[in-house]
């Protein structure tokens, strides 16, 4: 899982922001409020988790999505799962949303002599079109979202549709656009992005980038993740010379928000040798 000297993520922040402090009893799953996302370390040939989080009850809730095109890679989702369990001994809860045919149980293989099972949530059974057509009205109207409306806005476009994927894809994120509050829409376009590229491939991508070509508010998210680029690469330079930095140079890094600077910072950063002359280049002191 992430390591403690890194600061939380830009993707990782919006994330957050839609599911911190959500439930899941929307659909049925009494399980423990989201207390925060969890990023884990990539596994070199297995695919990432779609989304894992750290439940208010200190166990981690691992969750894939389903449909009659996305298949749940089980093999990664053992090997991601067994390895929390035996380097963090934590627990894991492991369940998938169906959105495609009806499905009941569980999905489980075996792998020599161990045997996997996934818990299947069935959401065959959604109208999608009205679930559309709800969360339509209270955006327009200017509505808070409960948080059953949060679940049905971020899976709205695996649901089952009369239309093909790429076209309920752009029809979700122009809904997403009309949200009122700037950061909720971008968090919003970040995360529902994040999930198409993870479970679709090539395929939601393309339809992202065509969309991303039309819309204003994906520069500031664009913007916003060259900078948090910038600022990482910064830190892992600086963590490699000096082992820790001060909480205080800590923050201004973080926080500095002009790309021109990072850049100067990040040349400047290989003739650094201590820490007196990193005060003096972020501070600005002569």
């Amino acid at each position: 899982m992430r390591a403690t000297f890194q600061e939380e993520s830009f993707i990782e922040k919006c994330l957050n922001r839609i599911f911190q402090g959500l439930s899941f009893m929307g659909i049925e799953l009494e399980l423990g409020r989201v207390k925060e996302i969890v990023e884990v370390e990539r596994i070199e040939n297995y695919k990432l988790p779609l989304l894992m989080f750290l439940l208010e009850d200190d166990t981690l809730l691992h969750m894939e999505i389903m449909n009659d095109e996305i298949k749940p890679d089980l093999q990664s989702m053992l090997t991601y799962d067994m390895s929390i369990v035996l380097r963090y001994r934590m627990q894991v809860k492991t369940f998938i949303l169906n959105f495609g045919n009806a499905q009941n149980g569980e999905r489980d293989k075996c792998f020599g002599s161990v045997r996997y099972e996934a818990q299947i949530v069935d959401l065959s059974g959604i109208d999608a079109g009205k679930v559309y057509e709800e969360l339509s009205q209270k955006i327009s109207s200017g509505y808070l979202l409960n948080e059953r409306d949060k679940l049905n806005l971020v899976f709205l476009a695996f649901m089952q549709h009369y239309l093909p994927f790429n076209e309920v894809l752009l029809k979700v994120m122009s809904l997403i656009e009309k949200i009122k509050d700037e950061e909720e829409r971008m968090a919003y376009l970040t995360v529902i992005s994040e999930i198409v590229s993870k479970l679709t491939g090539k395929q939601g991508v393309k339809v992202l980038k065509e969309w991303m070509m039309d819309s204003e508010v994906w520069v500031s998210i664009k913007d916003e993740g060259i900078k948090e680029g910038m600022r990482n690469s910064l830190l892992i330079i600086l963590l490699h010379k000096f082992d820790s930095l001060s909480d205080y140079l800590h923050h201004a890094i973080i926080n500095q928000q002009n790309e021109s600077i990072l850049m100067d910072w990040i040349r400047k950063a290989s003739s650094i040798n201590t820490i007196d002359e990193l005060e003096k280049m972020v501070f600005n002191i002569e």
